[in-house]
């Protein structure tokens, strides 16, 4: 058979990283659809539940720096009033870099629907518990050095990635393995999230900031799980878990032909050792923040540790992030490969800066680049949802999307480039594309039945952007 232009690529390796809007990181990278344009277009303004213009940025109840990891004179900094607009974060005060942690803000399914609001992106503020820091960016001179931003100067950025799912990482996880949601048939009905009559969650009565956004869809709207959920099969002691999925998955269907594939995460043969010390723990928890539903594969019945074959399927795939330096750089890095840096490394607001992540996509990029897959690799670095961050470009939504948009998403505009021998060098992309983009690449790189998603069928394939011919 002749050989197809995208058989060329050998390996998709796939670096899921995390809460990042596109705004938020590359809101000034030159030549992107950024901020001066949200700002120029009149998109930028914030507006109250009621639907008024504020003033100023709410403050909100604590300073953008105030966590335990940040020296005391950084916590010490309050958020200044500030115009309705958007702002540099290293704007703030003398000394504020990306070595330092921003506030964690609310990043959940309902909040996020609401935020976007219809496309007009302006209630990020106004379901948000964090005030005014959801629409801070880092500027030029805070991101020009970093590797993020170099890789993009010289491969290719695509400024039209949307987050596959509305909400937060626990659904944008599942959706990155099967574009679809976790399915809980007779949740808890303290589970249930709870909406006003304007479809945004509910607030909780007496606990000001907090609303009914919880781990299942509301009533009518079926049995899913969208907010954080943990696994029957791995979670760190909490109650309501999600039952074993039985959905198809990429993984799935790459074993069906025969594909090797394998999901890396920092800290995995830590979390699964059943005789785990005290100790252990505590560095599981501390030094590598496990998050233990930053691991998608686990909450499906094919990986059930308490059965041989579950065990087996486990030991197989789903492997500890201190295998990947060893595989790139033999050439055994399976054909399609997922990594999932340690909490740590992952840079989510609240419990990891920036600049240990932006190290670590560095280094990955730099061994692949003198890994022997180095003429056929494609690198996809991408960010799991925005986190609760502002960005101004409208997701698909509505008839006019067809079935590029449904209930689950897709969410606000993420991070996303290319970067290896097939991506165009020192190009922005402004394709339309979203999570269940690289699902579609990799079925049509290695000829899997499609997922049953609608979704998969009708997005891009990420090759629209590759250089393959």
């Amino acid at each position: 058979a002749q050989q197809r232009s995208i058989d060329r690529v050998s390996h998709v390796v796939v670096v899921y990283l995390e809460n990042r809007s596109f705004n938020n990181l590359f809101g000034e990278f030159p030549g992107a659809d950024g901020v001066a344009n949200a700002v120029a277009k009149g998109l930028a303004t914030q507006r109250d539940r009621s639907g008024r213009a504020y003033e100023t940025l709410p403050t909100g109840d604590r300073g953008p720096f105030d966590l335990s990891d940040n020296p005391r004179e950084i916590r010490a900094i309050p958020m200044p009033r500030l115009p309705n607009a958007p702002f540099a974060i290293d704007g703030l005060a003398p000394g504020v870099t990306t070595g330092f942690n921003t506030l964690d803000m609310i990043h959940l399914f309902y909040s996020n629907r609401a935020q976007i609001n219809g496309g007009r992106n302006d209630r990020f503020v106004a379901h948000s518990t964090a005030g005014g820091i959801v629409m801070g960016y880092y500027s030029r001179t805070a991101m020009e050095k970093s590797h993020l931003w170099r890789l993009a100067r010289e491969n290719t950025l695509l400024d039209r990635f949307f987050m596959g799912a509305l909400g937060g990482s626990f659904l944008n996880h599942q959706y990155l393995i099967c574009a679809c949601a976790p399915e809980w048939k007779n949740a808890p009905d303290r589970t249930r999230s709870i909406l006003d009559e304007h479809g945004a969650p509910a607030p909780v009565q007496n606990r000001p900031g907090f609303v009914w956004d919880n781990q299942v869809v509301a009533k009518g709207d079926g049995d899913f799980a969208v907010n954080t959920t943990q696994s029957v099969f791995l979670n760190n002691g909490r109650d309501a878990l999600l039952p074993a999925q039985t959905l198809p998955t990429i993984g799935d269907r790459l074993s069906a032909k025969n594909v090797d594939w394998a999901w890396y995460a920092g800290g995995f043969a830590l979390a699964i050792k059943p005789d785990r010390t005290e100790q252990e723990t505590r560095y599981l928890n501390g030094a590598v923040r496990f998050q233990y539903h930053h691991q998608p594969f686990v909450y499906y019945d094919r990986f059930n540790p308490a059965t041989p074959e579950g065990r087996a399927q486990r030991d197989k795939h789903l492997r500890d992030a201190t295998r990947l330096d060893e595989d790139i750089s033999s050439g055994r890095l399976p054909p399609v490969t997922f990594y999932k840096p340690q909490g740590v490394l992952n840079q989510h607001p609240g419990y990891a800066e920036l600049d240990k992540g932006d190290a670590e996509i560095g280094r990955i990029a730099a061994m692949l680049a003198a890994s022997p897959m180095r003429n056929s690799y494609l690198l996809v670095v991408t960010y799991d949802e925005n986190g609760g961050f502002w960005d101004h470009v409208a997701p698909p939504m509505g008839p006019d999307a067809g079935a590029r948009a449904d209930f689950l998403g897709p969410g606000s505009r993420i991070p996303t480039l290319l970067v290896g021998p097939f991506a165009k060098k020192g190009a922005i992309d402004s394709t339309e594309f979203e999570t269940s983009s690289i699902l579609k690449f990799i079925t049509e790189r290695f000829n899997l039945e499609p997922l049953p998603s609608p979704r998969v069928a009708a997005v891009n394939s990420l090759s629209r952007a590759l250089a393959l011919d």
